[in-house]
């Protein structure tokens, strides 16, 4: 009877958990939509406190879906840099949200179409209105595998940033989106 309560009370908080991970993404997404969830990670992280990194952290606290991976599995993420990584999986795949000791902030989603994760972000842009500008969009092949590198640079505000979206159509690809912000150099 114990047995059943817990794996109960398991289930419950695994539904509760990805019903409000699902409110933290991108307003209108779907459940089950790769590029819309980690493009809605990555403008109510890092997007949106690229100038305020401890209001980012206080936001990473405040969202209970964000679990800080343990550092014998950040590691992977960090490339041997200093940092933290929380994990934000659910339903529509696995995503992390890195951290670095720069100030540097990353999402990553395992899984997501190269072309929607594009699209996407670029009508959060023009939606927005955002005083960034495409600076860069090139393509190149790693190891065989083909990567997307589309760069933007902000051109107003205190802080000058620039935003990296890389994307891969491969499987093989370890992710296969990668959106980050860091400051202009």
């Amino acid at each position: 009877m114990q047995q059943a309560l817990r794996r109960l009370g398991a289930l419950v908080f695994l539904a509760t958990s990805l019903t409000i991970l699902c409110a933290v993404a991108a307003p209108g997404a779907r459940a089950g939509d790769p590029a819309r969830e980690v493009v809605g990670l990555f403008v109510q992280s890092c997007l949106k406190y690229v100038e305020d990194p401890q209001d980012l952290r206080a936001w990473i606290d405040s969202v209970p879906q964000l679990r800080k991976l343990p550092a014998s599995q950040a590691k992977d993420f960090l490339e041997g840099r200093r940092g933290d990584v929380w994990s934000a999986s659910n339903d529509a795949g696995l995503f992390a949200l890195a951290v670095f000791g720069d100030d540097t902030c990353t999402v990553m989603a395992q899984f997501a179409n190269a072309a929607e994760v594009s699209q996407v972000f670029s009508e959060y842009l023009q939606r927005k209105k955002l005083p960034i500008d495409k600076v860069g969009d090139q393509t190149k092949f790693t190891r065989g595998i083909d990567q997307r590198e589309e760069t933007y640079r902000s051109s107003e505000g205190s802080l000058l940033y620039e935003v990296v979206v890389l994307t891969s159509k491969s499987p093989r690809a370890e992710v296969q989106a990668v959106l980050t912000t860091r400051p202009n150099r």
